[in-house]
């Protein structure tokens, strides 16, 4: 089954949320991301977040950015966070997503993990498009944008890549 997708072009944005930093050694982020979630969730900071929100993409995302440490590729930034341009409140941080073409892939929200193995895999070879990112097989990132979880709402979810025509 091939995978649902729309192509959006969108000027830089900023996203106010909590950050983690972490790593694809030893799988790190396997164990970090989802400690991150359960703990803004559970202190009631998920609430806080999307209340922030007041621009698209509308929901609470998860953001993945890449190359935060030269010395070492495999070493990334998670945020929870929301599109807002109200102050930062105390105890969280900003991040500006560069202005990038995105492919963006409408999902459940159980299904975001397999749809970006599914992007990489058997969307990006054969659309005409390339993602801005590459490195997902070895965990050694080269990275043009961040990677976007956009959580709408209980069960509905996006999966943002940033792409440009091959």
């Amino acid at each position: 089954m091939s995978l649902d997708f729309r192509i959006e072009n969108k000027n830089a944005f900023r996203v106010v949320g909590i950050l983690t930093h972490t790593t694809t050694e030893n799988d790190a982020c396997m164990t970090t991301v989802p400690a991150l979630w359960s703990e803004v969730i559970n202190k009631g900071k998920s609430t806080e977040i999307m209340a922030l929100m007041n621009q698209p993409p509308f929901g609470i995302m998860g953001v993945n950015v890449y190359n935060t440490d030269p010395a070492n590729p495999k070493k990334f930034d998670y945020y929870i966070a929301s599109s807002t341009d109200r102050p930062v409140p105390d105890g969280m941080v900003e991040y500006t997503i560069p202005a990038a073409t995105w492919a963006v892939f409408p999902c459940k929200r159980t299904e975001t993990a397999s749809v970006e193995v599914r992007i990489v895999t058997e969307w990006q070879p054969t659309s005409g498009y390339e993602l801005l990112n590459s490195g997902y097989d070895t965990g050694e990132m080269k990275s043009g944008a961040p990677d976007l979880e956009v959580y709408n709402d209980k069960d509905n979810a996006e999966v943002w890549a940033a792409v440009r025509k091959k």
